[in-house]
């Protein structure tokens, strides 16, 4: 524990010492924080004041191992950790050894993955869901069943989503959902439809253009309890850009994501395959060529992803 003038005592310089000297990183990082008796809110806030964003979440990740910083933006926000920790340089940042692979599976899969990883392309995303609070809704997508329809032009038009959740603490009262557009010079898609919720608080940025909203149940659900919902975006514009691809993000293996596709019969893709990755705008696994979907007359294909590891799961396809 910490002294009044934020001096750890003998006892916790010496289990620091050894932490800084053996590892891992995670337990490192969690004794210099016990250390010192910093919130993980007041970290941000002097990270925030440095000019570093990092959620609460994601340092609530380093600190027990759920996932490490890796990013460029991490790594700074790591060593200034180290200076508002009173660490020495680089005490933290040399515990967290090589990279890890990135892009295509490597060895066993992650069991969970944390939102700013999944979505890391999208620098903004951390700041519009710190605004939402917890980024940790606390609800486990079982099953997860997406419709896209597009227009004669290849791009969007409407999206619906059903989930089936799970309560995985108490009082799990809302889902968070993520949603991008497909480019910044058209408007946001609008949440049109909801059932079994309502809609709560919505934060966006459209110059990615990204939004996140949460949805709040009906009712709080105890561990265990499940609840379905359903949401449709709209997206308010016609003709361009074309999408070659449509998908969910994963935080936590699921047990059934299926994947829906209504092409324009005006506009019907020559090839359509599933893929998997680690990250959403990460090289994929596999190609069209080896998992193809069989798209009908009408131009509507589907794929069933079963026991879907955490990850991005999607359709991608390929117009003439």
């Amino acid at each position: 524990m910490a002294g009044h003038d934020g001096t750890p005592s003998r006892r916790h310089r010496s289990e620091l010492a050894a932490a800084l000297r053996n590892g891992p990183f995670e337990a490192a990082l969690d004794e210099a924080i016990r250390a010192r008796g910093l919130s993980l809110q007041r970290l941000q806030q002097h990270l925030l004041a440095r000019g570093v964003t990092v959620s609460v979440t994601t340092l609530s990740y380093w600190r027990s191992g759920r996932s490490r910083p890796e990013r460029p933006s991490s790594l700074q926000a790591v060593r200034l950790l180290e200076e508002l920790l009173r660490l020495p340089v680089d005490s933290l940042v040399s515990l967290l050894g090589p990279q890890r692979p990135r892009g295509r599976w490597v060895g066993r899969p992650p069991t969970v993955l944390d939102t700013e990883s999944l979505w890391r392309e999208d620098e903004s995303l951390p700041v519009l869901l710190s605004e939402l609070g917890n980024t940790d809704d606390g609800l486990k997508r079982l099953i997860a069943h997406d419709r896209y329809e597009l227009d004669e032009y290849g791009a969007e038009v409407r999206s619906t989503s059903t989930l089936i959740l799970q309560a995985t603490r108490e009082r799990a009262d809302r889902c968070v959902v993520i949603i991008r557009g497909e480019s910044p010079n058209r408007p946001l898609p609008e949440l049109t439809e909801l059932r079994n919720a309502r809609i709560g608080r919505v934060r966006s940025d459209p110059s990615v253009p990204l939004m996140v909203a949460e949805l709040l149940l009906d009712h709080a659900l105890s561990p265990g309890e499940t609840e379905i919902i359903e949401y449709t975006y709209t997206y308010h514009h016609a003709g361009r850009p074309p999408t070659d691809a449509c998908g969910r993000a994963f935080r936590v293996a699921a047990q059934l994501y299926t994947l829906e596709m209504l092409f324009h019969p005006a506009r019907i893709p020559v090839r359509c395959g599933t893929y998997s990755s680690s990250v959403r705008t990460g090289p994929t696994q596999g190609s069209l060529a080896d998992k193809p979907l069989w798209i009908s007359a009408s131009g509507r294909a589907h794929a069933v992803f079963q026991d879907p590891v955490a990850g991005f799961h999607a359709m991608r396809w390929e117009w003439e």
